[in-house]
Parts: structure tokens; sequence; C-alpha cells
């Protein structure tokens, strides 16, 4: 939540911005920014336009099949995938966009200046250019196994993938059960 502030010729007028992360906790994530006089409405705006950017993101056990790179500004943000046990190992706006969005395991980096809007844009867009194995395999003709050696199981992965339900949406904010 940023406070700004406006000088006119009537006077001070108040503003305020909002970034707003909403997952279901099982590889669904949406960022939305918001801005208005007011924090409710500001916080209103936000939720909304994070929900219509919801994104799926392909998951190998706990954590994200490769190392990715997003960035926005100056501010830069490293994904690493990490063994099961690791946790969560990032900071700020990073380790509330990770936490809403499902995965247990995860080594990041912040690289570069930033600010905490930017980071979290960065960190999204490096979510959403994470790309599943099985979608690659098949581009190529070969299996999953064959190129990377191994298995990949999503933990969240539903055996009706054609058609994706409509995901139970938490804020970055909202408590955990």
């Amino acid at each position: 939540m940023d406070r700004t502030r406006k000088t006119v010729a009537g006077g001070r007028i108040s503003s305020t911005r909002v970034v707003v992360a909403v997952g279901d906790g099982k590889g669904h994530i949406g960022i939305g920014v918001g801005k208005a006089r007011n924090a409710p409405d500001a916080i209103a705006k936000a939720r909304m336009r994070a929900r219509n950017t919801l994104i799926r993101i392909p998951l190998d056990g706990f954590t994200i099949p490769h190392e990715v790179v997003g960035k926005c500004g100056a501010a830069r943000v490293m994904l690493k995938p990490a063994s099961r046990g690791t946790g969560i190992i990032a900071g700020g706006a990073v380790r509330q966009i990770i936490e809403v969005s499902g995965i247990k395991d995860i080594l990041t980096k912040s690289l570069g200046q930033g600010t905490v809007f930017n980071r979290a844009k960065a960190t999204f867009e490096a979510l959403r250019s994470v790309r599943d194995p099985r979608v690659l395999a098949a581009a190529r003709g070969k299996t999953v196994e064959e190129i990377l050696g191994r298995t990949v199981t999503d933990p969240y992965a539903t055996e009706d993938s054609a058609e994706p339900k409509k995901p139970v949406l938490r804020t970055a904010d909202s408590e955990d059960e």
C-alpha cells in the first residue's frame, strides 16, 4: 500500500495505490493494482483486477520445474526450484506472492533496485514465464522423462485438466487455516 499526495490550487489531494495478490494456494495466482482516493476502494479495485489476471503455475512437486527471472522496471527477481523441505526463501512482497500461490519450496533472489510494487510485478512475470515440462515434451515429440531424466508430478493437478475448476481465492493478507 502506498499513499500519495498531490498539491493543487485548492490544497492537497491524497490518494492510495495498492497491489493485491490473490491465489487459491494450489497453483493459481493473480496480481492487481488499484488506485483510488481512499484505501477500501483501492483494495476493491486491486482485488477485481487480480482475479482477472489469474494464471496457473505448473509445479514439480511443491516447487517450480526450472529457474526463471522476471523483470519490471529496475527490479529483477530470480526464482529457483528447491528440494523438498527447503521452504520459501524469500522476503517482502516476493514471499507473500509465493505463499499465496501454493509453492512450498523455492529459492529467490531480488536483483537490482526497485520499489515494492515493481518487485511484486517482477515476481508475477517470473511465475508467468514458468513453462510446463509436459507441454515442452509434447512439442518436441518426447516424454518428460527423456528431457529431464525424471518424472514431474503436480500435487494440485486435477484429473480433468481440460476443464479447470474455479479456484477459491485467498489474498496475501488472509489468515492461514
